[in-house]
């Protein structure tokens, strides 16, 4: 039997869906139960979860908490090395005279993929609809492409491929489809499942045909990854028992207002109604990023695309603000870090080689180059040692000692100690793509409604994929939302 779980934002969708897993694991053995997800930290809060309350191993009681990637590459007996990495695509453009870069996975959703090559881009999105990549071709408006270029990249591709010994992610799941034997479940879950693609939910079914129940998870309100060749229509139109959570645990009572303002006007979806929490919340327009006070709390800052984030870091900048893009660490925090060490130094705490080499590489004309490699590595020194014996020429501030730093990182990470911002820890202040930041949440957050050119033409013509887009955005918020207004035309309408 096939049950629904339609989660909307902030309802605990995963939280049901490891819940009913516990229930299960009561009367039926762990390796009966699969629990598969688009995002790699939901199968390892889940396989965490069941084995802390019931004393399982993560990895010999669990075989079947996995992403749908990983359970092919598995159920496959693949190796790691046998899978197409970025030096193979460097490879194959050198010897086709192009340059290729490859397929990139994301950190934390095993099924999106990134390149910066068109070519690369439009065949494995062409390969998860299950449509080959010239017809792909001419069924979409890709004025990046080139036809004849295209057909010789995806032939070169399969050739280098089967030369090699190697696959890629969309031969995973293939293969498996082609020769894999799908294990007999009691219950298999599937999380997230508006993301899945039309080759994916070929993979669900034959997992699910050899299954006793099955729960299937997610919302297509928040179906966002069309782009990678998503296909929220076949979650659309599922048959089975449904539920709908209804109460949210995130989204205030004005911003859930806006969001479902939003999200009604999409033409084909499922209806759902549910409940804001018990707060206010506010909703505040602004004319630019300037006029808010970033002072307190925790931030998302959202653009719909990733050119758009280097003007959003540039005038946090001029605020003297501290802030990351997405997950990565910023560039302030990571020589913060040397200034403390080096200030450590100074107090006549010895330094592990291992740092003494960090504060080396932001000095230049301050620390002799070739008295520094007399230095012996696993072993611990204070300043006087550095200054007698190898080469170490200074015990000024750092602004003045770490001479390789330039001007412009001086003045950012003065203004941002004088403010007080705790430079150690993880910035208060996160910008990101809406689409890079679904499954987060902040106290408050910031929305440029701004298009590209190319997504403007697209809203267009199609704006149901656009209106789910910014209902993601405006619940993400815990309390407070702020829609920067538009300074071009080429903007959704808020």
């Amino acid at each position: 039997m096939r049950t629904i779980i339609y989660g909307p934002p902030g309802t605990g969708k995963t939280h049901t869906l490891l819940g009913h897993i516990e229930k299960f694991l009561e009367t039926t053995d762990p390796d009966k139960i699969g629990y598969f997800t688009f995002s790699k930290n939901a199968a390892q809060e889940g396989r965490e979860r069941a084995a802390l309350k019931f004393r399982l191993s993560m990895l010999d009681d669990l075989p079947y908490f996995q992403t749908l990637h990983s359970f092919c590459f598995n159920q496959l007996g693949l190796a790691r090395d046998q899978v197409m990495k970025e030096k193979h695509y460097k490879e194959l453009g050198e010897k086709m005279g192009l340059e290729i870069e490859g397929t990139q996975q994301d950190e934390d959703h095993d099924s999106v993929f990134y390149s910066k090559n068109p070519y690369i881009q439009l065949i494995n999105i062409a390969r998860s609809k299950e449509i080959d990549p010239v017809k792909y071709y001419h069924l979409t408006d890709n004025q990046q492409v080139s036809l004849n270029k295209l057909k010789i990249i995806s032939e070169e591709l399969e050739r280098y491929k089967s030369e090699h010994g190697l696959i890629d992610f969309p031969d995973m799941i293939e293969k498996f489809l082609a020769s894999g034997e799908p294990p007999k479940l009691r219950v298999m879950f599937v999380d997230e499942s508006q993301d899945l693609s039309l080759i994916q939910w070929k993979l669900v079914r034959r997992i699910e045909e050899a299954a006793t129940d099955s729960f299937i998870a997610g919302d297509d309100d928040q179906g966002i990854y069309k782009w990678n060749g998503a296909h929220v229509n076949t979650f659309i139109n599922l048959e089975g028992t449904r539920k709908i959570l209804e109460q949210s645990h995130r989204v205030p009572q004005k911003p859930f207002a806006l969001a479902n303002k939003i999200i009604n006007r999409v033409r084909n979806r499922v209806e759902k109604k549910y409940y804001p929490k018990d707060t206010t919340g506010s909703v505040k327009r602004c004319q630019s990023l300037h006029e808010i006070d970033f002072t307190n709390g925790r931030w998302l800052v959202l653009a719909t695309a990733n050119y758009m984030l280097s003007d959003i870091g540039e005038v946090l900048d001029e605020k003297g603000l501290y802030w990351q893009r997405r997950d990565a660490t910023p560039r302030v925090k990571n020589i913060y870090e040397i200034i403390q060490k080096w200030n450590q130094l100074k107090t006549g705490i010895p330094m592990h080689f291992n740092d003494c080499k960090k504060i080396f590489n932001k000095m230049n004309k301050n620390w002799d180059k070739k008295l520094f490699k007399a230095m012996v590595k696993d072993q611990f020194y204070d300043i006087d040692t550095l200054k007698n014996k190898y080469g170490l020429q200074t015990e000024a501030d750092w602004q003045e000692a770490l001479d390789e730093l330039g001007d412009e990182d001086i003045r950012k990470i003065s203004k941002l100690i004088k403010t007080g911002e705790d430079l150690s820890s993880t910035p208060r202040i996160s910008i990101s793509t809406i689409h890079g930041v679904k499954g987060n949440e902040r106290e408050n957050v910031v929305i440029n409604t701004e298009l590209s050119g190319a997504a403007y033409d697209e809203y267009q013509k199609n704006p149901d994929d656009t209106h789910r887009l910014f209902y993601v955005a405006c619940t993400r918020t815990e309390n407070n939302l702020f829609i920067i207004e538009p300074q071009r035309k080429k903007a959704y309408d808020i």
